[in-house]
């Protein structure tokens, strides 16, 4: 179940319902609408898109609060269809690349993979009609979408790291740890997915990255990378959604716009965390 928060005023309940049915998402008031129990509740901000350290807090609690942006005038302002489509699929557990779009998948173990895939990446903006500014920051977030899908995700059956704290000696994983990637191209974005088989990511790294956003990178090598690629992912995205199967799948997209704009820190981004 998933229930506005407490911030959210009927009126403006009223005024997304509609674009949020249409991905598939029904949003109750409170718990009483609908009897449901506290532990099946998913809460949601709608908030302008502006990522503040106050919003780590949010990422931190269980399950993690589901951060949506708004977009538009102010006239008709709230979350874009595309964005309600995205919300809907991360709930249900669907595929999180658009449908109905050309996807184009690769399966990486070796890590000089990484960069030809960030290269491609590159080049799929480009042949879109994507800014060269765009094409960098896909490449950008694609090399680190896909470096901790290999190097921080992995662990041993004692539940130990494998690669992580050893991230500039290993070369190649093994091959039931290789990670898969997609790509694609849809409403003047690309979407860049990592998907590894061990579901062990958590809100932590994001909340970090948050609790410094705006300021000086908060560095943190506890779990094998530092947490700068991870803010720059955050950063460069108009949109980041995470499904967390415990144990079994981590999957997180990202989506960037093809515009020119460089700098895109302090542009609106959602942030759709979810954990099963």
């Amino acid at each position: 179940m998933l229930i506005a928060d407490p911030s959210l005023a009927p009126t403006v309940l009223e005024q997304v319902a509609p674009t949020l049915a249409r991905g598939g998402v029904s949003l109750y008031s409170s718990l009483e609408d609908q009897g449901g129990s506290r532990a099946a509740v998913r809460r949601l901000v709608l908030f302008d898109g502006r990522l503040t350290p106050e919003h780590a807090e949010l990422l931190t609690r269980d399950p993690p609060v589901l951060l949506l942006a708004t977009r538009g005038t102010d006239a008709d302002m709230g979350p874009s269809d595309w964005e309600a489509r995205l919300l809907g699929a991360v709930l249900r557990g669907e595929q999180l690349v658009p449908k109905g779009v050309e996807v184009a998948r690769q399966r990486l173990m070796r890590l000089k993979d990484v960069q030809h895939a960030a290269e491609a990446a590159s080049l799929v903006v480009a042949e879109a009609g994507g800014s060269k500014v765009a094409g960098q920051l896909a490449a950008d977030v694609l090399h680190e979408l896909a470096v901790n899908a290999m190097l921080d995700a992995p662990v041993d059956p004692q539940g130990q790291p494998k690669y992580a704290h050893r991230r500039t000696e290993v070369q190649q994983v093994d091959p039931e740890d290789a990670c898969e990637l997609a790509l694609a191209v849809d409403g003047g974005r690309i979407y860049l997915e990592a998907v590894d088989r061990f579901g062990r990511l958590t809100t932590g790294p994001f909340a970090r990255a948050l609790a410094s956003y705006g300021g000086k990178v908060q560095v943190n090598s506890s779990g094998g990378g530092a947490g700068l690629g991870l803010r720059r992912m955050i950063e460069h995205s108009d949109t980041i959604a995470v499904r967390v199967v415990r144990g079994r799948e981590t999957r997180v997209l990202c989506a960037v716009d093809l515009g020119d704009v460089r700098r895109r820190a302090a542009l609106p981004k959602s942030l759709l965390f979810c954990m099963e």
